[in-house]
């Protein structure tokens, strides 16, 4: 694969990811209106409901001008991602002031910095990607990352010639000097074509933590927009009381919160990541242990039928099953580090506008003695 060709793929990586990004923060931000305009957090009664709508407006318009500056390769724009990410934590301003001013909504101010918090969190990472992945640094930086034991087939496609060797027990030089150029012939043709067959690759961390992120977070938004929903399942027996939405989203808040230090720790592949989810398990069964005393007290109300509580356990159970079936390749050992992920390692190259990509090593001489 020529220069143009390295190139022209890293830039359609990017562009993609620039597109999912995007489409992230949009989709962010109508989850957290959707959150904060919960009936039980009331956030229409503070007052602040058009100053979200404003600045969520002028946020989503501020992305789309920083993404298309991204998707040109300017190596300075990247730095102007950063100063969209210092506007991000300066938005914290907004809830922290309204609180101050209101505490008797103190609960929705603090849910919508919670929220803020986890937007921050997701966009450092996705800063971090355009400075440190590995077509980012061809796109932006014309480096070409290689490592000992990555031959990086998926972007630099160099011919390798494969020398099929025969047990000397096994093979008979034939008299016919035609015939024996065949049985090489054929002997090499049998050795690649075993060599192509993929091997399945197993999961690293850093995937794991990915999929972990999603899980976590998308359960803060499904699982109390659901019970939100379906609010007629989980209501009092007089119809006006539900404490499954309030109850749900603290489960979820908590989850989420916890669940950060495992995401963080898979995704860097930390030594240690296995204690440190089996901490976060045991913290989340003394936290359930509390609130099953939770659980007990509005069953002893007498206002409750066995049934909210029947669907309230059930879909705590399908949640946490999520959370299990994402981290348990983690715990059984089928997936495994990644120690290159997020290294700044690289052969750095020619600044021309099309780089010579080409490998340092030797393969011409290489390929002389394959030859011989």
């Amino acid at each position: 694969m020529d220069d143009r060709k390295i190139y022209r793929k890293a830039r359609n990586h990017v562009v993609w990811h620039l597109i999912f990004y995007f489409l992230l923060v949009c989709v962010f931000v109508i989850g957290t209106d959707l959150v904060l305009n919960l009936d039980f957090l009331k956030f229409a009664e503070t007052g602040q409901h058009q100053t979200f709508i404003l600045f969520s407006l002028i946020e989503i318009f501020l992305w789309l001008l920083l993404f298309l500056g991204l998707s040109t390769g300017q190596k300075w724009v990247r730095w102007l991602y950063w100063v969209m990410y210092l506007l991000e934590v300066a938005s914290f301003w907004i809830p922290v002031r309204a609180m101050m001013n209101d505490w008797t909504h103190i609960f929705v101010y603090l849910t919508w910095m919670f929220c803020l918090f986890i937007k921050l969190a997701i966009l450092m990472q996705t800063g971090l990607y355009f400075h440190q992945n590995r077509w980012a640094r061809v796109y932006y930086d014309h480096v070409l990352e290689v490592y000992d034991d990555d031959p990086l087939d998926d972007a630099r496609a160099v011919p390798a010639r494969t020398i099929a060797r025969t047990p000397a027990a096994a093979y008979v030089q034939p008299a016919n000097p035609a015939e024996a150029a065949q049985v090489r012939q054929t002997a090499a043709v049998q050795h690649q074509s075993m060599d192509a067959i993929p091997e399945e690759k197993p999961l690293t961390w850093p995937q794991v933590s990915v999929r972990l992120g999603i899980c976590i977070y998308g359960e803060l938004v499904v699982f109390p927009i659901f019970v939100q929903m379906f609010q007629g399942w989980f209501s009092s027996l007089d119809m006006r009381s539900v404490f499954a939405t309030r109850d749900m989203f603290l489960l979820c808040i908590f989850t989420a919160f916890i669940w950060t230090i495992p995401v963080f720790f898979l995704y860097y592949s930390q030594k240690g990541t296995r204690r440190v989810i089996y901490g976060v398990i045991a913290a989340e069964v003394l936290f359930s242990a509390w609130f099953a005393t939770r659980l007990m007290a509005y069953h002893d109300t007498g206002l409750y039928p066995d049934r909210v509580f029947i669907l309230f356990i059930l879909l705590d159970i399908i949640r946490y099953g999520l959370i299990g079936a994402v981290i348990s390749p983690v715990l059984m050992g089928k997936a495994k580090r990644d120690p290159h992920h997020r290294q700044d390692m690289g052969l750095r190259l020619d600044q021309a506008d099309l780089p010579d990509l080409e490998p340092e090593d030797d393969y011409d001489e290489d390929e002389d003695e394959y030859e011989e």
